[in-house]
């Protein structure tokens, strides 16, 4: 069951507000389709291609729950990947591409701390008693100039620091464990760079990576799995 709306645009409030919750409740509030699929299918910003030029620029609401009891997080995913076909009828398909990005790779060994927890995560633990505060588990917490995340493994870090940098980056460190990371660096941006931390003469995100995690970002090619949109509709279906 799923009430899907356009937003009112008289409602202000912060755009692409989403969030996913145990027992399989979805909601969405002035939430672009573009966040909408990114959600849905798990993409990183530079894995979705052919949509049209609307797809950031018009919101929507949305309030689901599923069908049957008891779902986890990725019966989530399902859930809104299937409204999106059923309500926006969207249709596509998957290509693999060679983009520009990045080979993480290990330079000392040994750099990274061992994680302070034992196991794997559960589904979006966050802000856990166990945890310091504002640190994600499994995946990194971005702020600008602070990044921050416990219980990762190799392959994560690199997924997580491919969303910070918007580029595809392939774990080639073939390191094993799971690691509790914390960087500080300098954004690029002016506007990043002025809600920073004031810590002087810290480096770039890539020089921090290599000085304080004893990794290097390294230029490469890297094959991606895209998401080609073929069809959207800019209405949704009724309710």
């Amino acid at each position: 069951m799923a009430s899907v709306r356009a937003h009112d645009p008289n409602e202000i409030e912060d755009t692409d507000n989403y969030q996913p919750y145990p027992g399989g409740r979805f909601t969405a509030s002035n939430c672009s389709l573009w966040m909408l699929i990114h959600y849905a299918f798990e993409l990183q910003p530079y894995q979705i291609t052919g949509t049209p030029g609307w797809i950031k620029s018009e919101h929507y609401d949305v309030d689901a729950k599923p069908a049957e009891a008891d779902p986890n997080f990725d019966d989530i995913h399902l859930m809104v990947q299937v409204l999106l076909e059923d309500r926006f009828q969207l249709k596509y398909h998957w290509e693999t591409k060679e983009q520009p990005g990045y080979d993480l790779v290990a330079m000392r060994p040994g750099k990274l701390s061992a994680s302070i927890l034992k196991g794997d995560c559960p589904p979006y633990l966050s802000n856990s008693e166990l945890l310091p505060k504002g640190a994600a588990c499994g995946s990194l917490t971005n702020s600008p100039g602070h990044t921050k995340g416990y219980n990762l493994t190799a392959s994560d870090l690199a997924g997580s620091l491919s969303w910070l940098l918007s580029k595809p980056i392939s774990d080639k460190t073939n390191l094993t464990g799971r690691y509790d990371v914390e960087l500080r660096w300098t954004p690029e941006s002016i506007e990043m760079r002025s809600n920073a931390s004031s810590e002087q003469d810290v480096p770039n995100i890539f020089t921090a990576t290599q000085e304080q995690l004893g990794l290097k970002l390294q230029p490469s090619r890297v094959p991606v799995r895209v998401f080609v949109v073929d069809h959207i509709e800019k209405k949704p279906s009724d309710n």
